[in-house]
């Protein structure tokens, strides 16, 4: 039987979107550990678990666990590094908490986090483009890109209306930056957003459609710690649960959703024993919303509320001024399921390699009633789930902590999914696809690619039978209507080019109207060159 495993104490540094603050990694590293030291009863350690993702191309450094654990003063211990992108410091903790579980170890020291500000944002944007997928990046796809695409899925499954999809996001970002802009450890603290910031074409400019660039997290610095232990503590680590998913969203069978979050979430649900997380008291949620759009698709994808009623949870009526986020009396700090009191990583910032381990301590500093923002902390909170989300969705780690003193019955969960056989995929030949006739499954306008100045690209994601192609707009265009509004369910005619290249032709015809398609993207690109 594995061991139970409690948290120690937890340390956190201020997200700093200066880059100031932190001369190195080894900076950010060693506060967040002196003050997980000052929280905690426990000072000597096993093991050492590192979470960074970019610490090559951010700092120029590699076998960087080696080189943390000789800053610390710690040579000797056996120190390993954990990367899977932008999940990196859940899944130093994951691998951490299995060597306590095992026997392995009785006390290991996770450190995660990333010094970012070391670059430009352009500069960023590339480096954080390496986890997408090889295929996706030829057509110019940025982690905003992709998820454009499954938040356009996501929308017309709610029915959610072209003019309403601003409303929701803007709303998303003033939830974020009150929440945040109380949080003393936050990027943003002080900082609110105003909806109109969110409307001002100078201040807001496009990223991919319909992402704006207030609908992303912060470039930052920033770091966490957690001690973990297998003696006894006020907190213990009730359940985990992990998940992959394809490394292309062509092989997804879904668009409007993130496959791995649910499968993660039912393994540590099913560890857990909790039978349905809505019914859970005192539950507290942290989940990773690197991207405005992304908070109400994970509250369905984590079964915290039905996907249709996410967007009420969260930002409660449309036609209704936007109110206190604390006071929501679903999602706020009285609510049945306080989420992302933090700011999330829309407003906390979102230091990608430690942004996992971010969540897991705040949650733990719920459960032990020390949340830096003593207006956001829940009364009575004794369970927290937090969820970190590598790459375009495609490695997902679901934490659950719980108060040791904890009364709750465990629920008798069906057993998920545990085991897999590998089935090698060779390299198959593309039968020609020239001149097919494809449906258009979602398309975005990706404003902000990977080379600088480059012009905005037009992408389709398009269905032919069972199979799904990328494939660009044919011709320049020259606009700036939301294409993929105009083009969703349309059919269209595939091209593929001596070169190799995929390029999609629309058909004219009664059911098609050309000359609206091209008045639209004329007035795109023009709104894209006066932002």
């Amino acid at each position: 039987m594995p061991r139970e495993v409690y948290v120690a104490g937890v340390g956190l540094t201020k997200v700093d979107l200066t880059g100031r603050i932190f001369t190195t990694v080894f900076d950010l590293f060693s506060e967040a550990c002196q003050r997980a030291l000052e929280d905690s009863p426990i000072h000597g350690f096993d093991a050492l678990q590192i979470g960074i993702m970019g610490t090559e191309e951010f700092e120029n450094r590699a076998n960087i666990a080696a080189k943390v654990a000789d800053r610390l003063g710690m040579v000797g211990i056996p120190a390993v590094r954990s990367e899977t992108a932008s999940s990196s410091g859940a899944a130093a903790f994951h691998e951490a908490h299995h060597k306590v579980a095992s026997g392995g170890c009785d006390s290991v020291l996770v450190l995660a986090g990333e010094r970012m500000k070391t670059v430009t944002t352009q500069v960023a944007t590339t480096i954080m483009s390496k986890t997408v997928d090889p295929v996706e990046r030829r057509f110019g796809f940025t982690m905003p890109a992709l998820i454009a695409l499954v938040t356009q899925a996501w929308l017309r499954q709610r029915r959610i209306r072209r003019d309403r999809v601003a409303d929701v996001m803007s709303r998303l970002m003033v939830r974020a930056h009150a929440l945040g802009a109380e949080n003393p450890l936050a990027a943003f603290h002080g900082r609110r957003e105003e909806l109109g910031a969110y409307f001002d074409s100078e201040r807001n400019m496009a990223v991919a459609t319909p992402l704006m660039r207030k609908d992303c997290s912060p470039i930052c610095d920033g770091a966490a710690a957690v001690i973990l232990t297998a003696r006894p503590q006020p907190v213990r680590v009730a359940g985990l649960g992990s998940a992959t998913e394809t490394s292309s969203i062509l092989d997804r069978k879904e668009l409007g959703c993130l496959e791995a979050t649910r499968q993660a979430a039912a393994v540590a649900y099913w560890r857990a024993g909790v039978s349905g997380p809505r019914e859970v008291e005192g539950l507290v949620a942290e989940v990773h919303d690197a991207f405005n759009s992304l908070l109400p698709i994970d509250l369905g994808d984590l079964g915290l509320c039905d996907p249709d009623d996410a967007v009420g949870a969260l930002i409660g009526d449309l036609d209704e001024e936007p109110r206190d986020p604390l006071d929501h009396p679903v999602t706020g700090v009285r609510g049945t399921i306080p989420t992302n009191l933090s700011g999330g990583l829309k407003a906390r910032g979102h230091p990608v390699g430690g942004t996992g381990l971010f969540q897991i301590a705040e949650t733990y500093l719920q459960i032990t009633e020390r949340f830096p923002n003593p207006r956001a902390q829940v009364r009575g909170a004794r369970m927290g789930l937090a969820h970190s989300i590598g790459g375009p969705g495609n490695n997902v780690y679901v934490t659950l902590l719980e108060a040791s003193g904890s009364r709750r019955q465990r629920a008798r969960v069906p057993t998920p999914r545990l085991s897999w056989e590998p089935r090698v995929r060779g390299d198959e030949e593309e039968a020609s696809l020239h001149g097919a006739r494809a449906v258009v499954e979602g398309a975005t306008t990706i404003h902000v690619t990977g080379d600088e100045g480059a012009e905005p690209v037009h992408v389709a994601l398009l269905s032919l039978g069972g199979s799904r192609v990328f494939a660009t707009l044919d011709h320049a265009p020259d606009e700036n209507e939301p294409l993929e509004e105009m083009l969703a369910g349309r059919r269209v005619r595939l091209l593929v080019k001596d070169d190799g290249g995929h390029y999609f032709q629309i058909p004219r015809g009664r059911s098609f109207d050309m000359g609206r398609l091209v008045k639209a993207i004329r007035q795109r690109v023009r709104g894209g060159e006066a932002a």
